[in-house]
């Protein structure tokens, strides 16, 4: 009787706890942290947010751009946040690479945070230099079985997507090169478009001008469907690479232990930004596909990727620093 009456009350408390909750959030500003510098999707799609609560809520919101480590001084920094709601993360893939490649991991992406949204995608596309006699995956893997001399991909630095994104493919079509690691994409693109580096798997907004302009050869995209601007480039599955897949979702967490009631506002305001016309036009006018998903389904996407990225760690004998 007493376990029954223990019981009672604390879901009463709960209940309780939850509608204060639901009547006073949010009462006061609102900080999105974006893990980069400002400019980039990310930081964008954290100011498109940030706008929308501001309407919604009638409470400020502002994006606080905190860049280093990777993105891992932000994510580190939000998983110690309190879990109230008013400090929330923009949170890109390398959210879920991050601590494969930490001795002492500061942060872990499915246990200490609350999944929101997984608001946008910004698409990835493999591309070479126009000069490179392949044009299609299969030709540029066949060419790099039997080059007398390696190929090399391009990244944006060590345990980026786009440094995992071509281990995957290493790994799927049984071929070596070497990677190049460069300071950013602005960075790598001139050396791949003068065919000193060969492969680069990288975001379709940085790279769409120059496919169109026939300066780099796209071969494949890199998600599950085909890119809306390149219509005619097939999935590296259609190219016969299937799971061969990297992307750079772009989701909206705050601190695990945030009210579910909290996440809820927090959702149906995020849903009812990323469902406005403007919204999707404006994504769609810097190459960010609009997505939108329940907390429950980022869950499990967060999960899925952590789970890809460990394994591709692991078996591409990449070490943790």
């Amino acid at each position: 009787m007493l376990n029954r009456l223990l019981a009672a009350c604390a879901v009463t408390i709960a209940a309780l706890t939850s509608a204060v909750h639901a009547q006073g959030f949010p009462d006061r500003l609102i900080r999105i942290i974006v893990p980069f510098t400002p400019g980039g999707s990310n930081d964008i799609v954290g100011r498109e947010l940030a706008a929308g609560f501001q309407e919604r809520f009638r409470q400020n919101a502002v994006v606080e751009n905190r860049p280093g480590g990777g993105g891992s001084i932000a994510y580190a920094g939000i998983a110690k946040s309190p879990p109230d709601g008013y400090t929330l993360l923009i949170a890109p893939v390398s959210f879920t690479i991050a601590p494969h490649l930490a001795r002492t991991p500061t942060f872990h992406p499915v246990n200490d945070y609350a999944p929101i949204n997984l608001v946008a995608d910004v698409p990835f596309v493999m591309v070479v230099p126009a000069s490179l006699p392949a044009r299609t995956v299969r030709e540029l893997a066949e060419l790099a079985r039997h080059s007398p001399d390696r190929l090399s991909y391009a990244s944006v630095g060590v345990g980026t997507p786009q440094h995992l994104g071509g281990e995957l493919f290493k790994l799927q079509a049984k071929v070596d090169m070497v990677h190049v690691p460069f300071r950013g994409a602005t960075a790598a693109i001139p050396d791949v478009l003068a065919g000193r580096v060969q492969v680069f798997i990288g975001a379709i907004n940085s790279l769409l001008p120059l496919i169109r302009e026939g300066r780099l050869r796209a071969l494949a995209s890199a998600g599950a469907s085909r890119i809306a601007a390149l219509p005619d480039v097939p999935t590296m599955a259609e190219a016969g690479f299937p799971g061969v897949e990297v992307g750079s979702g772009v989701g909206l967490v705050a601190p695990a232990g945030t009210p579910p009631d909290v996440v809820d506002t927090l959702h149906r305001a995020t849903a009812d930004i990323v469902a406005t016309p403007g919204f999707r036009e404006r994504m769609a006018a810097i190459g960010v596909v609009t997505v939108g998903t329940t907390p429950q389904q980022y869950a499990s996407i967060i999960r899925e990727e952590y789970a890809k990225w460990g394994k591709v760690v692991e078996a591409a004998g990449i070490k943790p620093e």
